[in-house]
Order: C-alpha cells, then sequence, then structure tokens
C-alpha cells in the first residue's frame, strides 16, 4: 500500500493525481461512514446488488453513493444492464484512514451518529411565488435564462425532473413553465395542474435522491393556462442526483458536474 511519505518516489503529476483524490475522497467521505464502507466493498466483481448485500444496506442507497464515488473518480462502472464497479487504480493505493474523519469518535457514538443531519433528513423549504399573468409575458418575452426554463405541453416527464434535478442547485431555485415553446410562444397546457403534478411527484420521488420538494401552481396567460414549476432555493446541504448523476444548470443549459464542480457543492457552493 502507498504510504504518504513515499510519495516523493511518484512523479509530480502522479502526486497531484493522488493528492486530488484524497482531497475528494475526503470530502465525500469524512463524515460518511456508510459511504466509506461502500467504497470498501468495491472490488472489481461486485455489482451494486452484492455491495448492498455485503454492506447491509438498501440498494438504492448503495447506488446513490456509487454515483457519488464515481462522479468524484474514486471508482468507476463497466458494464450498462448490471454494472461491475472497481476503483481507480490509484484510489486502490490510498489507506482507509486518508479518508476518515480526523474527529475523535465519543464513546458510543454510532456510524449514524457521524452522518451529518442534512444527509439523513431534507429540510423543506419555501418556494418562489408563483408568477402573475403579466409577470410570466415579461419572462417569456425575455427569454430563458439561469432560474426559468420553458417546456412545450407534452413533454416526457423524466426531461422535466432532469430540469429539476440541475435547479436545484440552484441559490436561487428557479421555475420550469409547462406550456411556453422555447421561442417564448404561449401554447398552453395540454393536461390539467393536477395531473402534471402527480406524474411528476412521482418521478421525482423515484428518479431523484435525496427526495426534493417542489410545488406546482397554474396561471392563465392570453387564455392559456401555463403550468408553473416551482423549484425552491437550494438548502447548501443536499447534493442531488437524477440517474446516479449529479446535475446543475448553467445558463439554459443541464449538465453533468464535474468533480470540481461536485467538490464546490459539497462546500455549500451552489449555482447563482
Amino acid at each position: 500500500m502507498l504510504r504518504l511519505h513515499d510519495i516523493q518516489m511518484v512523479s509530480s503529476s502522479a502526486i497531484t493525481t493522488l493528492q486530488e483524490l484524497i482531497t475528494r475522497g475526503r470530502h465525500v467521505m469524512a463524515n460518511a461512514p456508510s459511504r466509506l464502507r461502500v467504497f470498501e466493498a468495491v472490488d472489481g466483481r461486485r455489482t451494486a446488488a452484492e455491495i448492498a448485500g455485503v454492506t447491509g444496506r438498501h440498494v438504492n442507497n448503495v447506488r446513490t453513493d456509487l454515483g457519488i464515488l464515481r462522479d468524484v473518480g474514486l471508482i468507476h462502472a463497466s458494464g450498462s444492464r448490471n454494472p461491475v464497479y472497481s476503483k481507480d487504480p490509484l484510489a486502490r493505493s490510498i489507506g482507509k484512514k486518508y479518508f476518515e474523519s480526523t474527529r475523535k469518535r465519543p464513546s458510543g457514538v454510532t456510524d449514524r451518529d457521524l452522518e451529518p443531519p442534512a444527509r439523513r433528513t431534507t429540510r423543506r423549504r419555501k418556494g418562489l411565488p408563483v408568477p402573475t399573468a403579466g409577470e410570466v409575458l415579461e419572462i417569456a418575452k425575455s427569454g430563458e435564462d439561469q432560474l426559468h426554463e420553458f417546456k412545450s405541453s407534452g413533454v416526457e416527464t423524466s426531461k422535466l425532473t432532469r430540469e429539476v434535478a440541475a435547479m436545484l442547485h440552484n441559490s436561487e431555485g428557479g421555475m420550469i413553465f409547462y406550456g411556453i415553446d422555447d421561442d417564448g410562444t404561449i401554447s398552453g397546457s395540454d393536461v390539467p395542474r393536477q395531473k402534471l403534478d402527480q406524474s411528476l411527484q412521482n418521478s421525482i420521488k423515484n428518479g431523484i435522491s435525496p427526495s426534493a420538494s417542489i410545488k406546482l401552481g397554474s396561471v392563465s396567460v392570453l387564455g392559456n393556462e401555463i403550468i408553473v414549476i416551482v423549484v425552491p432555493p437550494w438548502n447548501k446541504r443536499e447534493v442531488y442526483q437524477f440517474q446516479e448523476r449529479i446535475l446543475i444548470r448553467k445558463g439554459t443549459n443541464v449538465f453533468a458536474a464535474t468533480s470540481d464542480e461536485i467538490r464546490s457543492l459539497y462546500e455549500g457552493n451552489g449555482r447563482t
């Protein structure tokens, strides 16, 4: 196993990479011992279900942790249908102690006690107010931006969920207008608000981890019903995943977060 006092024997570029991996690993595992156990169980042969069996955790929680570990470059997945997970070659050389918290655990404190409270529960925050008809017209005229997304009626619920997952990391939250075309044309919704609310809430429950809370409102604009999906401001604690990816919104587009951006999120810095 590679020791830190032996790093001088490694090339300078490898040193940088090794130190970066240690930093990333510490960010996502120092206060999450259950995630560290998942990382330890990754051996190049096990699937998510098998790792869940080894660690005694629910497979969905394990998949979430595996996604985080993969996003920061500590592990890799091979295969698409039922992937097998393996550690990055450099990550295999790093001892467990470098990812652990430096805090001394008091007597009687369990792994769960060391998990940050914000990782165990989602605190709901009040969302932005639903805009008036006049405000919707002004937004449609100005076009999409960091906080506003337009979606034509008929778009798949999964695409709406993907937009929500990215906006959840916005410092000010955001709004998705269902019934406004990309060019700002007011076309109207093709379904009642209650029906879209039910399908979207189910999609968010099944597709975004940890759980997220949004609200839907409706506004009549030029005789057309526009459904407004209001995403609350980021609470600077939760880091959300959609289909095992951490997403962020940059301007009018959604991107998978880079390693630096993921680290920034875990440090409490969202998109403005």
